[in-house]
């Protein structure tokens, strides 16, 4: 263990604090100083000592009454609250708002070449349906709906 590292671990929050005049013995009481949590003691070991293994912190921080177990559930929620801020936000908005393109008015009809061949005019006019509908799995969503309701 590196000893020249700052004691993160024993420091409270308030390590500049001044003793007030109701501390007259001049030793901090209990209630001065707020008591650190084994998970925070944990999580400032690991900030001081990125690459400690767990049963590394466990020997340092033992005298706190830390376990194996301990330092397991910290670093597994810490990898949680990670996997959410690099995970995409879900985007459940699309979803409700897929009926509501269909009360748009339909784009102009545009004569489809038999050829198999698809004009610019009827491209752009997929787009733009495309477009309004929010995106392409919504604009299929619709065209399935469409499909559905002729087969009935």
């Amino acid at each position: 263990m590196d000893t020249t590292q700052p004691d993160l671990i024993n420091a409270s929050h308030s390590e500049n604090s001044v003793p007030t005049a109701s501390n007259d013995a001049g030793s901090p009481s209990k209630s001065d100083a707020p008591a650190m949590s084994k998970s925070e003691r944990i999580r400032r070991y690991i900030q001081a000592h990125p690459e400690a293994r767990n049963t590394e912190i466990v020997a340092a921080l033992e005298e706190h009454g830390i376990k194996y177990q301990d330092v397991g559930n910290v670093r597994s929620q810490e990898k949680r609250k990670a996997a959410k801020k690099s995970a995409p936000s879900k985007r459940r908005r699309q979803a409700a708002a897929a009926p509501e393109p269909a009360a748009t008015p339909n784009p102009p009809s545009v004569p489809t070449p038999t050829s198999g061949a698809v004009s610019m005019e009827t491209l752009q006019a997929g787009a733009e349906f495309v477009k309004q509908a929010g995106g392409i799995d919504q604009a299929e969503a619709i065209l399935a709906l469409i499909r559905q309701i002729r087969s009935a």
